[in-house]
């Protein structure tokens, strides 16, 4: 809800009509890597002024957040060259292999802030110019809810594992900066604020990474895609006049691309020309759900004894 604001929505409509998806993805890596050299700028005149660790923390987390977007970017440059003779199924997997390596840095992030905390706990030092934080902290706040609502509207809309998870790590700096405020704006009534601060910090990050581990994980493994997208499909097949019977509806995604095989059943008496016009029709369908999607239906006799449509 906090990302969901239909005003903001529908102004993003009006500006994204123009652009494919693969062109607002870019835009919102891009944007990333330069809101998170805004913020490690300013975030590390912060640190010197208060020596807090819990900025200390944020700064790091921004610097591989602009690392991140930035290999992000290129990955997604990959990812559009179309199939050549090495890769005939094109270059989108490569979506889920750079956010592997997203999760394995959003780990080593989540480690170090952890660390950082130890040695705070071993040699705690007070927090100054607590005044200067907090501002940095807000202005940082705006900065990047900003990039986050962008991010996840370009997410939905291009349903983009990268993205996804480029919008993961800012929302982990999202709350770290809140964490901050609060760590600042107690650390004179609680000397160890912002040492728990650090922690929460540091379990969130490592939290964010499992998910991108997760969504790296289903699109390597060709998972199929979500039951409700399924549903979708076959109703839009049984649409089709001719079609009987669905036999067999396999999915999978690649990134941003969709991938839709299926074999459908027609009357014993319709054409061999009338049974490419239903398969042709279907394929039309149902490339017009998605912006990236490769469709393949093969229609054969129905079979009165296979009553049944089995899904992969």
């Amino acid at each position: 809800m906090f990302f969901r604001v239909k005003l903001f929505d529908n102004m993003l409509d009006l500006y994204s009509k123009n652009y494919s998806h693969s062109d607002l993805a870019k835009k919102s890596v891009v944007l990333g890597v330069i809101t998170s050299i805004g913020l490690i700028i300013l975030k590390f005149v912060a640190w010197i002024i208060t020596d807090s660790i819990s900025m200390r923390a944020s700064m790091s987390d921004s610097i591989l957040d602009a690392l991140t977007s930035f290999l992000a970017y290129h990955a997604l440059l990959f990812s559009s060259i179309s199939f050549d003779k090495g890769h005939n199924f094109g270059h989108e997997k490569v979506e889920g292999i750079m956010a592997l390596f997203q999760c394995l840095l959003v780990i080593y992030s989540g480690i170090m802030i952890f660390a950082e905390a130890y040695e705070t706990l071993l040699d705690p030092k007070p927090v100054s110019n607590t005044e200067v934080g907090i501002v940095v902290m807000i202005i940082s706040c705006f900065a990047v809810y900003q990039l986050i609502y962008f991010q996840k509207y370009v997410a939905r809309k291009t349903d983009s594992l990268l993205v996804r998870g480029d919008a993961l790590h800012y929302l982990s700096d999202f709350l770290v900066n809140i964490c901050i405020i609060v760590s600042l704006a107690a650390s004179r009534f609680f000397a160890y604020i912002d040492l728990v601060c650090g922690v929460i910090i540091g379990g969130y990050v490592l939290y964010s990474a499992f998910l991108i581990l997760k969504g790296a994980i289903v699109d390597l493994m060709d998972a199929s895609l979500p039951q409700k997208i399924q549903n979708s499909i076959l109703n839009t097949i049984k649409s089709v006049a001719g079609v009987e019977k669905i036999k067999i509806l396999k999915t999978r995604s690649a990134g941003m691309k969709k991938y839709v095989e299926s074999i459908v059943q027609v009357s014993p008496a319709v054409s061999f020309s009338e049974a490419n016009d239903i398969t042709k029709t279907i394929e039309s369908k149902l490339m017009g759900m998605f912006e990236k999607v490769d469709v393949i239906i093969k229609a054969e006799p129905l079979e009165s004894a296979d009553s049944t449509t089995k899904l992969s």
